[in-house]
C-alpha cells in the first residue's frame, strides 16, 4: 500500500517515529514517491515504521467486501534525527532534545506553541524544523558533529499550517495546511497559501505561493528543482530553482470531470517529478499523467483497482485488482508505458487486495484485510515474476517489510462490528476508517515475526492487547511493537529479532505514542503520553530498557527494566 494518507507511513536511514497520538500532521517524505487519497500518508524517507490501522482486501462473490483501507502513516512528534529525539512543548515554547546513548537532556527555545515538527536531512549533524502555530514562524535547529546546537527563526510563515514537507538534500521545506486535521473546516476555506522556505540561506528565506484547493499532500523532485502539490484542482507545480523561483509555475489537471470526488483519487508520484499516477475508487483502469506535458493515459485491468503502490525508485507500479486476483507491474522508467508493456500475473486461489512493495524494490507483499485471510503473497518483481504463499495464523490486518525484505512483520486483525460512526474501534480508542468510511478489520492480539527467504515459518506472538505500531531497524534485524489500551491501561512494547525470531516484552508505565529507532545510537524508543515527558528506550543489541521521565523540565529521573 502506498502512503501519503493518515493513518502510518515509511521512514528509514534512522530518521523516523510514528504511532497513535501526537499533535502533529503527517508531513511528505523527500524525494520518494507519492501517494494520496482522501485520507493521507507519506513515504521517501529510510528505515521503517507505522501503526495498525486497517488495510483491505477481498474476493469475488457473495457479498461485496470493504475498499482496501492504508495502514501506514505517520505522526512526526516526537521525531528523532539519527541521535536524538526531539520533542516540542507547546505550553512552554520549548523544545527538548535527548541524546539517546546517554540520555543526556537539553532544551531550547522556540517560538510560541511549537506543535508540528519534522527531520530535516543535514551534511553537519542533526536537524529538525518545528512549526510555531501561534506566533506564525519556525524554527530551524541544527546539532553540529561537536555537538553545539544553532537555531534560525523563520518569520512570516502563512496562518493555520500544520503539516511538513521537507526535500530530500534537506534545503527546502514548504509548510502547508491538510484540511483533514482539522475539525469542521469552513466549506469555503481552500487552505491554498504553502510556504516555501529555502534552508540554505543565511538566514532562512521564505515566500508564500497559492496551490490548488485543500492540498492533501506535497511532494518534490529527486533532484530538488520542483515540488509538487496535490489538491483537489489536480497537481500544482512550484520551481525552486530558476529566475524568479520559488514560484508556482502550473497546474495539470488530473481529471476532465469538474464533479469528480477528489477524495476518491490515489495519487502517486514518481521520484523524479515525471509523472502521476492515479487510481480511482471503483474504476478499472490507471491513469499516468505526464506533469510536464499534461498528457494523460490509462492502463485498463480486469476489474476495480484496490490498490496501487510505486517502487522507492518510482521505476515501477504494483496494481492490484481484488475481485480477479490480478497484479499488474506497471513499467514507469521510460515514462508513460504501452500498455502492451505491462505484466499481468494472476494469483490463483487466492485473494489479494492491498500491496506493499518492500524498500529493495523487487519484492512485493500482497494480502486482503476485508476478510479472514490468513495468508500473503511474496511476489518478486522482474521480467519473469515469481510468487509463493505464505502461510500465517491469523488473519492480516497490515504488513511492513524489513529494508532488505528478507523478512516483515505482520499485524494481525479480526472481524469487527462499526462503530456508530461508521468506524472501526483502533488501537489507541478512537476510530478509523477505511477508503470510504467502510469497517474492514480490527487489530487482534498478535503479530508474527516472518522470514521471506528460505522456507522458514511464521513466529505469533500472543501480545496482552492489540498491536499499535511497529518500528524496524534500517537494518531490518530489530523491530519494535507497541501495544496500548486505555480502557485497562495496558501499555507495552516488544522487541522482535531477526533472524532468531526471538522476542521479548516490556511493560511501559504509560501510553505510548511513538516509537522509532536512533540508529546513530543502535536503540529504539517509545515515546509516551506523560505531563512532565516519558521516553522507553530499549537498546537493540542487549534488549535492555531504560526509562526516562521529567525530560521537559530538565530532570531526568531513569528507571531500568528488564524484559518481562
Amino acid at each position: 500500500m502506498t502512503r501519503t494518507l493518515l493513518i502510518v507511513s515509511l521512514l528509514f536511514a534512522g530518521v523516523g517515529c510514528a504511532g497513535v497520538g501526537g499533535s502533529a500532521a503527517p508531513s511528505s517524505g523527500g524525494s520518494g514517491s507519492m501517494n494520496t487519497t482522501g485520507t493521507g500518508n507519506s513515504t521517501g524517507t529510510p528505515g521503517i515504521t507505522g501503526s495498525a490501522g486497517t488495510n483491505g482486501g477481498g474476493g469475488s462473490g457473495g457479498t461485496p467486501l470493504p475498499p482496501e483501507t492504508e495502514a501506514e502513516s505517520s505522526y512526526e512528534v516526537p521525531v528523532a534525527t539519527g541521535s536524538y529525539i526531539w520533542v516540542a512543548n507547546p505550553d512552554s515554547g520549548r523544545v527538548a532534545y535527548v541524546g539517546g546513548a546517554a540520555l543526556d537532556v537539553h532544551t531550547v527555545e522556540a517560538g510560541d506553541a511549537p506543535t508540528y515538527m519534522s527531520p530535516v536531512p543535514s551534511p553537519v549533524g542533526d536537524a529538525v524544523i518545528v512549526l510555531n502555530v501561534r506566533s506564525d514562524d519556525a524554527t530551524f535547529l541544527q546539532i553540529d558533529t561537536h555537538g553545539v546546537l544553532t537555531s534560525a527563526t523563520v518569520s512570516g510563515v502563512a496562518h493555520g499550517a500544520n503539516a511538513l514537507a521537507v526535500s530530500a538534500a534537506g534545503r527546502w521545506v514548504i509548510a502547508w495546511t491538510d484540511a483533514r486535521q482539522i475539525a469542521h473546516p469552513d466549506p469555503l476555506a481552500g487552505y491554498q497559501d504553502v510556504t516555501v522556505m529555502d534552508l540554505s540561506a543565511t538566514p532562512p528565506t521564505r515566500r508564500i505561493l497559492s496551490v490548488g484547493f485543500r492540498p492533501v499532500a506535497v511532494a518534490y523532485a529527486a533532484d530538488g528543482s520542483k515540488a509538487f502539490a496535490v489538491t483537489e484542482d489536480g497537481v500544482s507545480v512550484i520551481a525552486l530553482t530558476g529566475t524568479g523561483s520559488p514560484l508556482a509555475t502550473g497546474n495539470v489537471l488530473l481529471t476532465d470531470n469538474p464533479t469528480e470526488d477528489a477524495d476518491t483519487r490515489d495519487v502517486s508520484i514518481t521520484p523524479n517529478g515525471r509523472l502521476a499516477v492515479v487510481r480511482r475508487q471503483g474504476s478499472a483502469s490507471v491513469e499516468i499523467v505526464d506533469l510536464t506535458s499534461g498528457t494523460r493515459s490509462s492502463i485498463d485491468l480486469s476489474g476495480a483497482v484496490t490498490d496501487l503502490d510505486l517502487t522507492v525508485a518510482g521505476d515501477r507500479a504494483v496494481a492490484v485488482v481484488r475481485d480477479t486476483a490480478e497484479v499488474a507491474i506497471i513499467p514507469l522508467a521510460g515514462g508513460a508505458p504501452d500498455p502492451a508493456a505491462v505484466i499481468h500475473v494472476t494469483i490463483t486461489g487466492e485473494t489479494v487486495g492491498s500491496v506493499s512493495i518492500a524498500p529493495d524494490g523487487n519484492t512485493a507483499l500482497l494480502y486482503t484485510n476485508a476478510s479472514s485471510v490468513d495468508r500473503m503473497t511474496v511476489l518478486t518483481l522482474g521480467a519473469t515474476p515469481s510468487y509463493r504463499i505464505v502461510k500465517l495464523h491469523a488473519p492480516v490486518l497490515s504488513v511492513f517489510a524489513t529494508p532488505d525484505a528478507t523478512n516483515a512483520v505482520v499485524l494481525h486483525g479480526d472481524s469487527a462490528p462499526a462503530t456508530p460512526d461508521g468506524g472501526v474501534a483502533s488501537a489507541d480508542g478512537g476510530a478509523s476508517r477505511g477508503d470510504a468510511g467502510v469497517p474492514s478489520q480490527t487489530p487482534a492480539k498478535a503479530f508474527s515475526l516472518v522470514p521471506l527467504t528460505g522456507n522458514l515459518p511464521a513466529k505469533i506472538q500472543l501480545t496482552d492487547v492489540a498491536p499499535q505500531s511497529v518500528a524496524i531497524s534500517p537494518a531490518g534485524d530489530r523491530v519494535l511493537v507497541t501495544e496500548r489500551d486505555d480502557v485497562n491501561h495496558i501499555y507495552g512494547v516488544y522487541l522482535g529479532q531477526f533472524p532468531s525470531l526471538e522476542v521479548k516484552a516490556f511493560k511501559l508505565a504509560s501510553p505510548p505514542i511513538a516509537v522509532g529507532i536512533l540508529a546513530g545510537a543502535n536503540e529504539g524508543f517509545v515515546a509516551q503520553k506523560h505531563p512532565e515527558g516519558r521516553i522507553t528506550f530499549v537498546t537493540l543489541d542487549s534488549g535492555q530498557a531504560r526509562t526516562l521521565t521529567g525530560f521537559e523540565i530538565g530532570a531526568g529521573v531513569v528507571d531500568w527494566s528488564q524484559s518481562q
